[in-house]
């Protein structure tokens, strides 16, 4: 049970408020004694002066010891609280109202009484018990003046001991019981409203620990319902952190959704090299095969068809393997581009020359249009060159014999759009989306052209380094077009 936040807090919280009420019952003890004596003190302060002159205490500048033992006599029986003691100039203690035998000390701090009689402040000031040589007590003090002078004290403490008797039976019996009982209740239904706010706030900790573990019993597969009622700029830390795990675990199904299909494409290549590799491989072995069984049998004109055919496949092979050290290198962020300022039409007729030869063997028409002087773009020469050869060559390779290819840019709000449009037939909309996978060849391709169908993922890569995207949609008029965009020099890039 103690291994739940709940019980931790709750345990917490009973800890402290027991620590807060011995706090508070110790300070509001001390601060209610010192309340009180500073309540008697203030009260009484003028009663030893007052004594003197109303009990004729000094007749005839002497002392008047009758009016002082009747003093003495009546006041210990009319308020049996305050004893009177009277005092030499020394503060030595020369008669008292007390009995003999309670009477420890011989003589009284002339400190605190010199303190009491300057005292302005409203603070309690203690003096000597003569009872007690530990306590201090409150007292009312007036010096006694004779006409040989200054003869002493009359010196009155205010709560003597049989007041502290009586005070110690009414602790006792009523007020510490009554203040340990309101402190009690006090402790009980703050500990009560504690536990249920506290009950209040973990109550979404457990709804979100609760779905924490759904979300893992399903293997992370399974997106958790968002609770997202608040902001997490507007709601407090268990808002933004129920916000937090909700985008967290969005972000971790996402990732293993796209680890899935990364799988998935893996086991794909696995099958596509697989396939694309055996098929010249098995070609160009069963060629030197013949070669190697029949080099007696066969003529110079078929050893060299078999010798040209073994070396197209072996070619083939390679530029497959190439195509995919260079995809590899793209996608885990290899490649490095090295980009300046060029001219982007000089490349594409440079592009457009070195297709022609496959263009004039399909009898099909390259065109390039560019109706105005365009700036330099900005960009991996290298890269973008064979992003526009393997464009044009994959439209060749789509468009039937006397066909056309029109290769247009178009300048525009600080880039440059390149559009290659074919005659060739339009792209099933079903393809489009797997248009730009590895090895996917589309339907309606020219089988004489041979390619492993990683072009278009190449090309994809390259311009995604280039913060740009590959586009493809079917025109109206007929053909297909794919078109991409490259951002153009800037004023600060000119230098």
């Amino acid at each position: 049970m103690l291994n739940t936040l709940y019980a931790k807090l709750a345990l917490a919280l009973t800890l402290i408020l027991i620590l807060v009420g011995a706090v508070f019952g110790t300070a509001s003890w001390y601060i209610s004694k010192q309340h009180a004596e500073l309540v008697v003190q203030t009260f009484n302060k003028d009663l030893a002066s007052n004594l003197i002159s109303e009990r004729k205490l000094i007749h005839a500048g002497e002392i008047n010891k009758p009016a002082l033992q009747a003093t003495f006599s009546e006041y210990m029986e009319i308020n049996p609280s305050i004893e009177i003691y009277l005092l030499d100039n020394t503060g030595e203690i020369i008669s008292y109202s007390a009995p003999p035998e309670k009477v420890v000390r011989d003589k009284v701090s002339l400190n605190s009484i010199r303190e009491f009689l300057k005292n302005k402040e409203y603070k309690p000031v203690l003096g000597d018990d003569p009872r007690s040589l530990e306590r201090g007590k409150p007292f009312s003090v007036a010096p006694i003046n004779t006409n040989a002078g200054m003869f002493g004290y009359l010196y009155i403490v205010l709560r003597g001991e049989a007041f502290d008797a009586v005070d110690r039976a009414l602790q006792q019996q009523y007020l510490v019981k009554l203040g340990l009982y309101a402190l009690f209740v006090s402790l009980i239904v703050g500990l009560v409203a504690g536990l249920l706010i506290i009950w209040f706030v973990t109550r979404r900790l457990r709804r979100l620990t609760d779905q924490v573990e759904q979300f893992q019993s399903h293997k992370f597969t399974d997106q958790v319902d968002a609770l997202l009622h608040k902001s997490r700029f507007r709601g407090d830390e268990l808002d933004r952190l129920t916000c937090a795990f909700m985008l967290m675990s969005q972000r971790i199904k996402n990732q293993i959704d796209k680890l899935e299909e990364n799988d998935k494409k893996r086991r794909d290549l696995v099958a596509n090299v697989s396939h694309d590799l055996r098929t010249p491989l098995a070609a160009m072995l069963g060629y030197l095969d013949t070669l190697k069984t029949k080099v007696n049998v066969l003529n110079a004109v078929d050893r060299g068809d078999c010798i040209e055919t073994a070396l197209r496949n072996a070619h083939r092979m390679s530029e497959l393997i190439d195509e995919l050290f260079e995809l590899a290198k793209l996608e885990t962020g290899g490649a490095k581009l090295s980009k300046e300022p060029f001219a982007i039409s000089d490349l594409v007729q440079d592009v457009v020359r070195q297709q022609s030869v496959l263009a004039q063997q399909k009898n099909v028409a390259i065109e390039i249009e560019s109706s105005e002087r365009l700036s330099l773009v900005v960009g991996d020469i290298a890269l973008i060159q064979r992003v526009l050869e393997n464009l044009l060559s994959n439209a060749i390779s789509h468009v039937d014999r006397i066909g056309k290819v029109i290769v247009r840019m178009m300048q525009s709000d600080g880039r440059i759009k390149i559009s290659i449009w074919d005659s060739g037939a339009q792209i099933d909309s079903a393809e489009v989306p797997r248009l730009f996978d590895r090895f996917y060849q589309g339907s309606n391709r020219d089988e004489r052209k041979l390619g492993a169908g990683l072009g278009l993922s190449i090309a994809k890569q390259i311009l995604s380094l280039h913060e740009s995207t590959i586009n493809v949609h079917n025109k109206e008029s007929g053909g297909k077009e794919f078109s991409f965009e490259l951002r153009v020099r800037t004023t600060e890039e000119t230098g």
